[in-house]
């Protein structure tokens, strides 16, 4: 069994090989770091990878190396399609490690039901979705990542009508989430379709709800901070980059 020192150094160096465009080299290792952290779960009783995060002091948060090897098995499957089949694996252990966290949530389930689409099953993707969105009809992303799925990943001819059905689909929910993402992924479908009436008629959508962006948002303006604030080595960094202040802004600030 790997220690935790182990681990953290093929996290930091995956990251390396990923920096360096080796992306499937970088996901190889990421994996069997994976794999120790698993152990490691085990070994301390820990019952997600926030409560391993507290236990040792890790260069980057468990949380975002995570996230990241989800994307990066992506592109890695690009080039080798086992890769999709490992992202699959992979997603569905992060779902009982994420600690019930909704953001890690969604974005693995999409990732799941994405890869199944890239490996030419959208029997199961759609199945995914459907389930999915039956259990939280006012997921936006969700609405997205299917119909992206049809209109934006698939090598080949896409299927326009059937992702402008999803996203429609998706609009009609009064309580839509992220509904201005939703909107800009219509505004896009349709300069692809060229109809520029629509790209129009949405885009004026869009603007109107620019203020009322959430946090999970690609249109999120967040408020300008007013009062600088201390944070700690270990804390995020402010700057939002989503590394802890130490690899980041701090390491600037020593010497």
């Amino acid at each position: 069994m790997k220690t935790y020192q182990e681990i953290d150094n093929m996290i930091e160096y995956g990251a390396d090989l990923i920096q360096a465009q080796e992306e499937v080299m970088g996901c190889a290792v990421w994996l069997e770091a994976w794999e120790g952290i698993k152990d490691l779960l085990k070994e301390t009783g820990a019952p997600d990878i926030y409560e391993l995060q507290k236990r040792y002091p890790f260069e980057n948060f468990i949380s975002n190396y995570t996230q990241d090897l989800e994307m990066e098995l992506h592109n890695a499957g690009i080039d080798d399609s086992q890769y999709h089949v490992k992202r699959i694996k992979y997603c569905t252990e992060l779902l009982e490690y994420c600690g019930g966290n909704q953001n890690i949530i969604e974005n693995t389930r999409r990732a799941i039901a994405e890869s199944y689409a890239d490996l030419g099953d959208m029997e199961t993707c759609d199945r995914l979705f459907e389930g999915w969105l039956q259990e939280d009809p006012n997921w936006g992303w969700g609405y997205n990542g299917w119909s992206d799925c049809y209109c934006f990943y698939l090598s080949g001819l896409c299927d326009y009508a059937k992702g402008e059905q999803i996203l429609l689909r998706g609009l009609q929910q009064p309580e839509l989430r992220d509904r201005i993402d939703v909107i800009a992924r219509i505004v896009e479908l349709y300069k692809r379709k060229q109809e520029p009436d629509k790209v129009r008629e949405y885009k004026m959508l869009m603007n109107k709800l620019m203020p009322s962006a959430t946090k999970k948002s690609l249109y999120y303006k967040p408020s300008p901070i007013k009062k600088p604030v201390k944070t700690g080595r270990n804390e995020p960094c402010p700057c939002g980059s989503g590394k802890k202040y130490k690899k980041c802004c701090g390491a600037k600030m020593v010497g």
